[in-house]
């Protein structure tokens, strides 16, 4: 009678690895030597009990490591170690998947159930969170949005997220190189030297590669960081918000080389419409003069 060979103990050893058990790993071993076997066979092939070699084959079958031959007695075929190996894969894979996404929910739900009281500051770490936060600052903006841009790779992550509001939002994207902002379908300015100074005051140290800034009309902005690895983000709730809003607006209006859509300077208070009147026959800066709607 053929028997497993010792020979077989480091393969049993890694089988065990992924989730058999050692009778099951002998199991499944033999049925790949022998093609096809009956349970009897299974136990003289190998020294599980005759009482529980059933119970093995079945739990080979409940993992799809075996299929069910059905006949007088019944056989047992294994799943060629090829197909199983790919099987396993696209699961480990699909299962991992899975597990990044409810992590990132459950880091987003904490995101939002625990700012930290002082500072009103949350820090983001991954790109569906960050992205999930865009869409809710953008969902409770009023009517205007000032984004701050210094990568284009980083502004086109969040492109749909953009187009999906821009009928309901004024969307003010400044850039630091218009030539760099071709292929983004929404219309982007060059920000004037005064705002590269704000720029400057907003970088933050905590953040890899600060490439996004967006600030909102209801007191909420956020600042984001990227690399070719992962992305970042802290979300900013303070009054201060506001004001920084306005400062930019105001920046914005007096330089010589900008001219705001009319849809956007309208929407802002009458000092500040009066002074982005006065701009109005200042030669524009940006790639298209279409109203920003």
């Amino acid at each position: 009678m053929m028997t497993l060979s010792g020979k077989s103990g480091e393969l049993i050893f890694n089988l065990k690895k992924l989730g058999l058990s050692e009778n099951e790993a002998k199991a499944y071993i033999a049925l790949v030597f022998r093609k096809e076997s009956s349970a009897r066979e299974i136990h003289e092939f190998t020294d599980i009990p005759r009482a529980k070699v059933y119970e093995v084959l079945e739990g080979l079958v409940e993992k799809r490591y075996a299929v069910v031959l059905q006949g007088t007695p019944v056989h047992y075929q294994p799943t060629e170690p090829e197909e199983l190996i790919l099987m396993l894969r696209e699961e480990f894979e699909s299962i991992s998947t899975n597990i990044l996404k409810q992590f990132e929910e459950i880091e987003y739900r904490h995101a939002e159930d625990d700012p930290n009281p002082e500072t009103n500051i949350q820090y983001l770490r991954s790109e569906f969170t960050i992205r999930k936060k865009v869409n809710e600052l953008l969902d409770e903006s009023r009517k205007n949005i000032i984004i701050l841009s210094r990568s284009p790779a980083a502004l086109k992550k969040i492109e749909s997220d953009l187009i999906s509001v821009k009928k309901r939002l004024n969307l003010l994207i400044l850039v630091d190189d218009e030539k760099d902002y071709e292929n983004f379908s929404l219309p982007v300015m060059q920000y004037p030297e005064s705002v590269q100074s704000i720029l400057k005051e907003l970088e933050d140290s905590h953040l890899t590669n600060q490439s996004c800034f967006i600030i909102t009309d209801v007191k909420r902005a956020i600042a984001i960081g990227s690399d070719e690895n992962k992305m970042e983000a802290h979300v900013i709730t303070q009054s201060v918000i506001d004001f920084l809003f306005k400062t930019i607006y105001y920046f914005i209006i007096n330089a010589d080389n900008i001219v705001l859509p009319e849809e956007f300077s309208q929407s802002e208070s009458k000092p500040a419409a009066k002074s982005a009147k006065k701009t109005s026959t200042k030669k524009p800066c940006c790639r298209t003069t279409k109203n920003i709607s």
